[in-house]
């Protein structure tokens, strides 16, 4: 009994004069608890900030951080149409998160790291955006969104180890355009692809008729020069996209022209007639990258999302973050 006291109470005057410990290991040192909540706090706070991207958003005029998981599903909901399949989805989850990576690493903006603005960047919603989009099926569409990207979160595409610049379009001319047709400089992946089923959209056609005046007030062109011979034979890409417009005493590309017009696409054809061009366009956007109609055609037609990106990306690989 006197030896029991005699050790119950160096055990006490031990523990007196030195603090508790974990029995958590590190390079041989042994770490308080202190210390091991604060690898701990500092581990998941670095979790968050790899999971996490700021967003201008430019429906409420300011930055936001966000989950990764939000921005991409506010992403698809914004590029892509709820009602269009599965595997359409997943592949545009997939192409929203490459251009989302590739963006990162070729930041054009030191305040935050990608716009909402899809003239520059890529669209991304709100949930009130969505809400207000879907109305009463605002439920189902965002729960199937958001099952879309749950099931690829993380992958993205890569060339030669590098996130790719995921282009993409609401519906082709039949066929995609090289990157080399619309810029100086070269995407490898980015090729003209055939794009089956656009022909089949009922957007595939569109017109628009522009008076030669409001196309000289646009473009500036001399008044010497005929109305009747303000647009001249085109010039067309590989893929046969217009590539430049000979206007006035100039040539304008064919995107120029599609954008300050407010034409649907690069692909068009103009007839003068009675002091009105009549323009008649194919297609739905700029043409680059994946077809997001053609997308849903071959999802319907069994194809998965990787087939899909494979058949539009050229040489890519996959990767996880």
């Amino acid at each position: 009994m006197k030896l029991y006291l005699i050790l119950t109470l160096i055990i006490s005057l031990i523990l007196s004069f030195f603090p508790l410990v974990t029995l958590t290991v590190s390079k041989g040192t042994l770490l308080s608890e202190k210390e091991v909540l604060q690898q701990e706090t500092e581990s998941n706070r670095k979790s968050e900030e790899d999971d996490s991207i700021s967003v201008f958003v430019v429906s409420v005029n300011k930055k936001v951080d966000m989950k990764v998981f939000d921005y991409l599903v506010g992403a698809v909901a914004a590029e892509m149409p709820a009602s269009y399949e599965n595997e359409a989805l997943k592949a545009q989850a997939v192409a929203c998160c490459s251009y989302m990576m590739w963006l990162k690493n070729n930041a054009d903006n030191a305040e935050y790291d990608i716009s909402s603005d899809s003239s520059t960047h890529q669209g991304y919603l709100t949930d009130e955006e969505m809400r207000a989009k879907w109305g009463n099926k605002y439920e189902s569409y965002k729960s199937k969104i958001e099952d879309a990207v749950s099931a690829v979160y993380g992958e993205y595409m890569t060339y030669k180890d590098e996130p790719v610049l995921a282009l993409f379009h609401a519906i082709s001319p039949g066929k995609t355009q090289n990157s080399e047709d619309v810029w100086e400089s070269t995407l490898p992946y980015i090729k003209s692809k055939s794009a089956p089923g656009d022909s089949l959209s009922p957007d595939f056609d569109s017109e628009m008729t522009v008076s030669s005046t409001r196309i000289r007030e646009i473009f500036s062109i001399a008044e010497s020069i005929k109305d009747s011979e303000l647009i001249d034979i085109f010039s067309l890409s590989d893929s046969s996209f217009v590539k430049n417009v000979p206007l006035g005493n100039s040539s304008v590309s064919a995107g120029d022209i599609a954008a300050k017009l407010g034409l649907r696409s690069p692909y068009f054809t103009a007839e003068y007639k009675e002091g009105n061009y009549i323009f008649k366009v194919k297609g739905y956007g700029h043409g680059l990258g994946m077809s997001q109609y053609s997308a849903d055609y071959m999802a319907r037609q069994s194809s998965t999302y990787r087939e899909i990106l494979l058949h539009f990306y050229e040489g890519v690989g996959f990767s996880r973050f």
